[in-house]
């Protein structure tokens, strides 16, 4: 229930997320339910205000404090979309191989075991790192979708998944039925000078973690938010820490290699494809190929 109508239903969900979200009226911030019996979500509070002392704050969503709407208790966030104008595009993107904490149950480890073998062994997600969500235009990546083909492989970031997310209107068109069929490009430009500018945030992360943060990641996800035409702003946040382990007995630069080897693979995936411009003869003014 909200109650006086200064918090409305979020139209727009990250990948990954399942349960109902709220968000203010000018769209800087966002209210994520919080369940006051649940473990997982508790533990997402305590991460929220662990990590943000640690190297990787400054790459988190701001988060304020608890509040309740109604009779829902929530936590409140600074929003990935604060300050997009006009069309946006989001990518959600897990990093880490392993998505279960070190101290689950022997039958969540069985669980998220098989899923991993049946469906994402398949995948990039061999690789540490997985497409969970996108929305560009026509193009739409959700769980039905991406599970009906084994979500994607590694080389299909390179070959569509980023220039798609990095395209200008009218935007790739739909993900096709078929097992590695790629979507239709439809002629659109590209911004690749924004592509290697998030290339180097995404980077500026990789670092971050690399100093440790006093803990482990699992499941957490990096969402990209775009304004989709040349030169529009593109942001790049850490989110959804509901399976955080802190390390209280480990120094804060303990690595968690799961999490910083699936972030490593992706900027490979990413350079590779996105190189410097210079060396890519991209021009820096458009973006375009010269």
């Amino acid at each position: 229930m909200i109650n006086d109508g200064e918090w409305i239903l979020l139209s727009e969900k990250s990948g990954g997320q399942h349960e109902p979200m709220l968000t203010n009226k000018d769209g800087t911030r966002i209210l994520k339910p919080v369940d006051e019996a649940d473990r997982t979500s508790q533990r997402e509070v305590l991460a929220y205000k662990a990590l943000a002392k640690s190297s990787l704050g400054p790459f988190l969503c701001k988060f304020h404090r608890i509040r309740k709407v109604g009779d829902v208790q929530y936590m409140e966030l600074d929003s990935a979309y604060a300050g997009l104008q006009g069309p946006t595009a989001t990518m959600d993107i897990k990093i880490g191989k392993k998505t279960w904490e070190d101290d689950a149950s022997p039958a969540k480890v069985a669980k998220e075991s098989k899923k991993f073998d049946e469906v994402y062994s398949k995948s990039s997600a061999m690789d540490g790192f997985r497409v969970a969500g996108m929305k560009a235009g026509d193009l739409v990546l959700k769980s039905s979708n991406l599970k009906a083909r084994f979500s994607l492989k590694t080389e299909e970031f390179a070959s569509w998944l980023l220039p798609a997310f990095f395209a200008c209107p009218p935007g790739f068109g739909q993900l096709p039925a078929g097992v590695g069929e790629k979507p239709d490009a439809r002629g659109c430009d590209i911004d690749m000078l924004t592509a290697a500018d998030v290339l180097e945030k995404v980077r500026a992360i990789s670092e971050a973690a690399e100093m440790g943060f006093g803990g482990t990641l699992r499941a957490s996800s990096l969402l990209f938010t775009r304004e989709m035409r040349l030169g529009g702003k593109c942001t790049v946040h850490l989110i959804d820490f509901a399976h955080f382990s802190p390390s209280n007995d480990l120094p804060m630069g303990d690595r968690d290699a799961n999490f910083c080897d699936g972030l490593q693979n992706l900027i490979g995936v990413w350079q590779d494809w996105c190189p410097r411009l210079p060396e890519r003869g991209w021009c820096t003014c458009c973006g375009r190929r010269k």
